[in-house]
């Protein structure tokens, strides 16, 4: 069983990789797809409705578990193409090729703040 907040890194990484290989397309978002764990699904909603409060991502509707028309804030792309001075690859890419979600969502959220 996992935690809310591995829950949450996990959600922010798929949906911050998403719209990110998407950009600048708006995507409808729904919590299905992101998750096949029904469980999860009040987590992944916390977690959308949270990156939205932080300025990460915009949507124009929220539709039962469908957060329609979403997109990558200017914020989000500015972190998100960020390169920590350790590492060689901006972090969207890292997020793309890297197993160590965590520690790269936490370095996003410290971005963000």
């Amino acid at each position: 069983m996992t935690t809310n907040r591995q829950d949450f890194d996990q959600c922010t990484a798929s949906v911050l990789r998403l719209l990110y290989e998407r950009f600048p397309n708006e995507v409808d978002v729904m919590i299905e797809d992101l998750t096949e764990d029904k469980e999860l699904n009040d987590n992944y909603f916390a977690t959308m409705r949270f990156l939205r409060r932080e300025n990460l991502i915009y949507y124009q509707e929220l539709d039962f578990s469908n957060f329609k028309r979403t997109v990558l804030t200017a914020k989000a792309l500015s972190i998100l193409d960020t390169t920590p001075d350790d590492i060689d690859t901006n972090l969207a890419q890292q997020l793309i090729d890297s197993n160590k979600i965590a520690i790269i969502v936490q370095n996003i959220i410290k971005l963000a703040a």
